[in-house]
């Protein structure tokens, strides 16, 4: 085998880091989507990205941006690049600007990021050659020497668990257009749930005014980790998000419910259906959060004992609209649910939301979630419910635009 290419959908990237390993050959796996295009250098001693996409700014800007160095302290530095050929890594290093640790662990965090997006690439092509073809050319810098470990198994494990954990997060932080404000400094900062080197260098990033995006810019580490890093920041109450656009001080992006709403709400019963282990108890959280009494289900073959166990007012169910067994689901939904329902799914399209609203949704809304709007139609609906029940039939709310 000297060479093989062919379409990353068709075998998967888990697929050819496992067939690789096992044959314990050495080569380059150049994977393109679009104008995107990453290099990987496969060994039995694991995975380097030799060539990968650059998301972040080059570390001279980030550290003017960041305040950490003068525009006049980086054109000295890269000056003195460009005689002495020291990558400007080092020389922030030697200078005592950065600590080495936290040059070390941003690369590391880089590298790790680009290889598990690939897990995630639809529609790419792949070509992989063995190391006696020759090298690519290496534009990463140091970025290149950065050996990850090559445990398959491994690597599709966290791979799962990020996607899972980035579902959590965008539940709280749903925009990059949000702007983290400090509301304390952390007594400490050993919560293992949070990568400290992270917090030292993002926590000086949040000054009240920059948004996630602008912090996202000038921050060293990965995009991945600074969302996992203000989401611990948020959840340990270090931080609070709010909308640039609104001049009040600092709020969460749940919108809570008025006071004169609060006992209306208690008294509705909402049943939250997804099979999710992270994203069913993180929507539960959401619609309780907004005052709700909330029951949780999985997704079971037969949805009816589920709804016979309580009277509800209302159902939110996680389905898989392009699975066969998803719009089965769907169908006995319409047939057995007595309230209204909302359907949340991965799958977009006019098709998809056409095929949810034969099913007998109300609304059909696409990941990634937007909380404020499953809690408007939520709202929605619940009013309509009880000011049928109470007065004269009504036709039911009419679906908005923005569902298709």
């Amino acid at each position: 085998m000297a060479r093989l290419k062919g379409e990353l959908d068709l075998l998967g990237i888990d697929t050819l880091f496992q067939a690789f390993s096992a044959r314990g050959v050495e080569g380059y796996l150049d994977v393109r989507r679009d104008a995107q295009r990453i290099i990987l250098h496969l060994s039995p001693a694991g995975i380097r990205v030799v060539s990968g996409i650059r998301r972040n700014r080059p570390l001279g800007e980030i550290l003017v941006r960041a305040g950490k160095m003068t525009q006049q302290q980086l054109d000295a530095m890269l000056a003195e690049q460009r005689t002495t050929s020291t990558p400007l890594g080092e020389l922030v290093v030697q200078r005592g600007i950065v600590a080495r640790s936290v040059i070390d662990s941003a690369l590391r965090k880089q590298v790790a990021e680009e290889v598990y997006e690939l897990f995630s690439w639809t529609g790419a092509q792949f070509e992989f050659r063995l190391l006696s073809e020759g090298a690519p050319p290496t534009d990463d810098g140091p970025r290149s020497a950065i050996v990850l470990d090559g445990n398959v198994v491994g690597l599709m494990l966290e791979a799962a668990r990020r996607t899972d954990e980035l579902q959590q997060i965008r539940l709280l932080i749903s925009d990059d257009r949000l702007v983290p404000v400090l509301t304390e400094l952390p007594a400490t900062l050993d919560d293992p749930g949070i990568d400290r080197p992270a917090v030292e260098e993002i926590i000086p990033l949040v000054n009240g005014e920059r948004s996630v995006e602008e912090i996202l810019e000038v921050s060293l580490h990965p995009k991945y980790t600074v969302l996992r890093t203000l989401y611990g920041l948020v959840m340990s109450e270090v931080l609070k998000i709010r909308d640039r656009g609104r001049q009040e001080g600092p709020m969460t992006i749940l919108r809570r419910p008025r006071s004169r709403d609060t006992d209306f709400r208690r008294k509705r019963k909402v049943l939250v259906l997804s099979d999710s282990p992270t994203f069913r108890p993180a929507l539960a959280m959401l619609v309780g959060g907004a005052g709700y009494t909330v029951l949780e289900e999985g997704l079971s073959a037969d949805p009816a004992p589920a709804l016979a166990k309580n009277p509800l007012d209302a159902i939110v169910a996680e389905v898989p609209l392009d699975t066969p067994e998803g719009q089965d689901y769907c169908r006995k939904l319409k047939e057995i649910a007595t309230v209204p329902f909302i359907i949340i799914t991965a799958n977009r399209g006019v098709n998809v939301a056409v095929q949810a609203m034969d099913c007998g949704a109300r609304y059909v809304l696409t990941k990634p979630l937007d909380e404020n709007r499953l809690l408007e139609r939520l709202g929605e609906l619940l009013l309509h419910q009880a000011a049928s029940r109470s007065g004269p039939a009504a036709e039911p709310p009419k679906p908005p635009e923005d569902i298709l």
